[in-house]
């Protein structure tokens, strides 16, 4: 990608991404990740209407009258985006490819984590690392992850999904936010994906591409694997089996996230990401 080409798409993501933090994500990111913890803030005199559970009475006794104790959330997190760049991310049916779908969505969960503060994390993989970018603040820093996912060339076509939550697991500590794009197509990952639910919060955003559920209705059709460079041929009967084998894949991602305790939102690349984002973030308010 020439450079110009590149500095144009960043561009474009980040003016239509921010658009939609401001107007509609940003709020409901806040509601729906909140911090884990509260810190001291202050100690001001007891007021009608304050809570008697709030009082020091340390600092009552001390002083001559009631005083209570003011905290704040704890709002800094850490966010990570762990992104699939394997090569069947290059491919798309339409207008836009899997890997530039998934750069979009993933700069505007980061702008909305940096506009509450929050600092966003990159991982890149394949079946193996190929990237780590350590959480940091800033639009600077995001606009650094657009680039990094629309130009970053992997050195392996291929995908493991577990090999990657099992490197993300040992390199960070801190309870995080996570968010895993990816279009599945990998080796299982039940085990490192409980693991990673464990220590950490996680939500799970299935990219595919409308023609990986229904191919074509032809007699016979060639497609290759972009991972492997494999051929198949195949018939109308084969490419109903595919189709219906796609559907149950997904039916048991969904069921292996449920059993994890982490949010799965499938995405497609020929609809708009935003509406199944706002269903997320309702979601998570309304269980909070």
């Amino acid at each position: 990608m020439l450079a110009s080409e590149l500095m144009e798409k960043v561009r474009r993501i980040e003016i239509r991404s921010r658009r939609i933090v401001q107007n509609q994500t940003a709020g409901a990111w806040h509601a729906s990740f909140k911090g884990r913890g509260i810190e001291f803030a202050e100690i001001r005199e007891y007021q009608e209407g304050d809570e008697m559970r709030s009082i020091d009475w340390n600092v009552s006794a001390r002083l001559g009258s009631p005083f209570i104790k003011l905290f704040t959330e704890e709002r800094e997190q850490n966010v990570f985006f762990l992104v699939d760049r394997s090569a069947s991310g290059q491919f798309g049916s339409g207008a836009t490819t899997k890997a530039e779908y998934t750069a979009e969505v993933a700069a505007v969960l980061a702008f909305s984590a940096t506009l509450n503060k929050d600092k966003v994390g990159l991982l890149l993989f394949s079946d193996q690392e190929e990237l780590q970018l350590d959480p940091a603040r800033g639009h600077r820093h995001v606009l650094r992850m657009i680039r990094e996912l629309l130009a970053f060339e992997p050195e392996s076509p291929r995908t493991d999904l577990a090999g990657g939550i099992e490197h993300l697991l040992k390199t960070t500590l801190k309870r995080s936010i996570v968010f895993i794009l990816s279009d599945l197509i990998t080796p299982a990952f039940d085990k490192p994906l409980r693991a990673l639910s464990r220590k950490h919060e996680v939500i799970l955003l299935h990219i595919s591409d409308p023609i990986e559920r229904e191919l074509p209705n032809i007699p016979a059709l060639s497609i290759s694997d972009l991972e492997t460079g494999k051929v198949t041929r195949l018939s109308r009967k084969d490419a109903k089996a595919l189709a219906a084998r796609t559907s149950k894949a997904a039916e048991e991602v969904a069921s292996t996230c449920r059993r994890a305790g982490v949010d799965y939102v499938p995405l497609d690349t020929a609809t708009d990401y935003l509406p199944a984002i706002i269903a997320l973030f309702q979601r998570r308010i309304s269980r909070r």
